[in-house]
């Protein structure tokens, strides 16, 4: 007789079948193009805000002539357009009695090296502040009518965008003296070239783009990023996870650009280590705006961070859907109701600007509706009655 057969082994346990469905390349390669979209977007808001909306752009003028550094190389300026060439002592010369015209040079000589202070000093007063403040809105409104086709404060002669200063410099000649200087200057003293004729077609064409170009990219990026979810399948929560870090990280890369283009644009201009200070000043003046909207990028991509960790399978996500179950199974709109109080919490101290503007709380705003439908669906699922 055989030997009678020796009991087969047990056969182990299978391992939990991983989660099939989706399309996890397709979803990955839809959030890596939803993150660059939403870096072109950020540019293109801060620079639809600074250089499209009258408000933001005086309101940056403002803070610039409020600036120490910035005022001492504007006052410099001022005080080189007031000397330029002898005028003023040709005045003193023709003032002064025959046996003190002599001194005219040297009358010249001390009053152009105190015409900066009194320059700067003039531009620290607060009444020619409000006329900078009046005058640069002027110059903003009639800019964009430039780019849309004539003005009067900026002119386009020849094709060619200016900036006309020679009030401020009249003003400062009266301040040294020099009472009828205005009628002496000459034709280009105070211009500033905004825009150069070659320039102007391609400014104009820019601004038809800009203005519509924010809402088409920030709406492109937030469908290229529903559609990683939505071809997430199984891994959707792992999905949404990469969205928030992909705001995260589209804030983030704007920041560090904004940093290291400063010191490229610092280094270029600045002729000097004096200069330097004052064109730091006007950099981080500029782009405080583009900051503001990366921080709020930002910000979004840590809500949606936040919201992916609420419905994940940590320990302090799942006993917080536990706990809240009873209360949203029996009401459905406890879910919403504390959408809505984070939502006001958020827009009453809006701690990043887009919270205040409208699009930016249509969007928070249908964030959080979906957030909550989604999460109490989970939870109902997860906690039965």
């Amino acid at each position: 007789m055989s030997a009678p057969d020796a009991p087969a082994a047990p056969t182990p346990p299978a391992a939990p079948a991983a989660p099939r469905g989706g399309h996890r390349k397709l979803s990955l390669g839809l959030v890596i193009a939803g993150t660059v979209v939403a870096l072109l977007a950020i540019f293109s808001i801060w620079a639809n805000r600074q250089l499209l909306n009258t408000d933001n752009w005086v309101s940056t003028s403002d803070r610039l002539i409020s600036n120490e550094k910035v005022d001492e190389r504007l006052a410099n300026y001022l005080a080189e357009e007031v000397f330029t060439g002898e005028r003023l002592e040709a005045k003193l010369e023709e003032a002064l009695p025959p046996k003190l015209a002599p001194l005219a040079s040297v009358v010249a000589g001390g009053l152009h090296g105190l015409a900066p202070q009194i320059a700067q000093k003039l531009l620290e007063a607060p009444r020619v502040q409000a006329l900078w403040s009046d005058a640069n809105r002027k110059a903003h409104e009639e800019l964009l009518q430039v780019l849309d086709g004539g003005g009067t404060t900026i002119t386009t002669e020849n094709g060619t965008v200016t900036l006309d200063l020679k009030p401020l410099v009249e003003t400062l000649g009266e301040r040294v003296g020099a009472n009828e200087l205005g009628e002496q200057l000459p034709v280009g003293a105070g211009r500033l070239t905004i825009i150069h004729s070659d320039e102007l077609e391609l400014a104009q064409e820019g601004v038809k783009l800009l203005r519509h170009l924010p809402i088409v990219l920030t709406l492109l990026a937030l469908i290229l990023f529903g559609l990683a979810i939505w071809f997430g399948g199984p891994r959707r929560r792992e999905v949404l996870r990469s969205v928030g870090i992909g705001f995260i990280v589209a804030g983030a890369i704007v920041l560090l650009l904004r940093t290291l283009g400063g010191h490229y644009v610092v280094d270029a201009l600045a002729k000097s280590e004096t200069g330097k200070p004052a064109f730091e000043a006007v950099w981080g003046i500029g782009t405080s705006l583009l900051a503001d909207v990366a921080r709020s990028a930002l910000a979004f991509g840590v809500l949606v961070v936040l919201a992916a960790w609420l419905a994940g399978p940590t320990r302090w996500a799942t006993r917080l859907r536990r706990e809240s179950a009873p209360y949203v199974r029996e009401n459905r709109a406890v879910a919403f109701g504390a959408a809505a109080a984070l939502f006001l919490l958020l827009v009453a101290f809006a701690p990043v600007d887009a919270f205040g503007r409208p699009l930016g709380m249509l969007i928070l705003a249908v964030l959080l509706a979906v957030g909550a439908e989604l999460l109490s669906r989970q939870i109902a699922r997860e906690n039965p009655a």
